[in-house]
């Protein structure tokens, strides 16, 4: 049965209580590189899409001229991975990515933001009496009580709940809680600095995918070669533009990733060619194979680099890994 987790050890599933502070451990730093050139400049400022409310408000609260969340030693890594297109690989990219940075050693916690709850329950982790959704709207609680240890060493978990969905049905119109979950990853990382905390977000544009950019350091945009993967990435980089310039000033691009790629292909060669070029650098260098490895890690409940570590793509998420580590963002904005 999963845990839930705090600093001093796990807790029986329901329990919220006091939390002890602890020192924080020891965090290696990275230097940082320059970081490529910026996709969402290209886009208008005025591009929006119909299921992005309450993101472009011109005018700011005093609460969102901040900077970005940091933890109380060394800096924590908030990444986001977003996409307004499905199936192109964001869960299983958050997953894999957690993955083998936990097998480094890194401390990750990885937030499931999407009310399908996907990656948690392919973990066997299931949502509390008290969920992820309660604590959006200003229940009382906080999210260490919601954080859940796994069998993966160093992988810790926030399952998402399907009440995420009324949240935004409900809310995606207010300004009021676009950073409820910024808040609450404030109060974390008081105590308990990761080294990496990642942000699985919905199909969607709106309020849900709106608070993980305005938590976020950085956003990872997994990318397929569809026919309507353009579009939606379109859509994508205009609303991060939109989060950073009103909400999250912070807010950088880690990369586009190219999933489910056989360069066998004529077409799939050609697909990688018009993104590196259209894009102008901000592509990582790294493409995720087609594989049947990915869809039996995920049965397993493993990251691919743990179920078949010498296969390509598990080699893939290795190089991925590094390149991530490489893209530090820029703490001091």
């Amino acid at each position: 049965m999963p845990e839930i987790w705090n600093e001093t050890g796990p807790l029986p599933i329901g329990h919220v209580g006091p939390t002890a502070v602890r020192p924080a451990p020891e965090l290696s730093g990275q230097k940082p590189v320059r970081r490529p050139e910026d996709p969402t400049r290209h886009v208008p400022a005025h591009s929006r899409t119909a299921d992005g409310p309450g993101l472009a408000s011109r005018a700011r609260s005093p609460q969102t001229d901040r900077r970005p969340i940091v933890g109380s030693a060394d800096h924590t890594r908030v990444i986001c991975v977003i996409n307004r297109k499905g199936g192109v690989g964001k869960t299983t990219t958050t997953f894999n990515l957690a993955g083998g940075l936990a097998q480094m050693g890194k401390q990750v916690l990885v937030i499931d933001m999407d009310p399908m709850g996907s990656l948690c329950r392919s973990i066997g982790v299931f949502p509390a009496e008290q969920a992820l959704s309660d604590l959006l709207i200003g229940a009382n609680g906080n999210l260490g009580a919601l954080i859940r240890s796994t069998h993966i060493p160093n992988l810790f978990v926030v399952p998402g709940d399907p009440n995420l969905r009324t949240f935004e049905m409900r809310h995606g119109t207010s300004v009021v809680y676009r950073e409820s979950l910024s808040n609450q990853l404030q109060e974390i990382l008081k105590w308990k600095p990761f080294h990496f905390i990642l942000i699985d977000c919905p199909p969607s544009l709106g309020l849900i995918s709106g608070n993980a950019m305005a938590a976020a350091h950085q956003v990872i945009v997994p990318v397929d070669g569809s026919t309507y993967g353009m579009g939606a990435l379109m859509d994508t980089l205009g609303i991060i533009r939109l989060v950073r310039e009103n909400v999250n000033e912070g807010l950088g691009m880690c990369g586009l990733l190219l999933n489910n790629v056989n360069l066998g292909t004529v077409y799939d060669r050609t697909i990688l060619d018009v993104f590196r070029r259209r894009m102008r650098g901000a592509m990582f260098q790294t493409v995720i194979p087609t594989s049947p490895e990915a869809d039996e890690a995920s049965q397993l409940g493993e990251p691919v680099t743990q179920h078949a570590p010498s296969s390509w793509m598990a080699k893939a998420y290795r190089q991925l890994i590094e390149e991530v580590l490489a893209k530090e963002p820029n703490y001091a904005t």
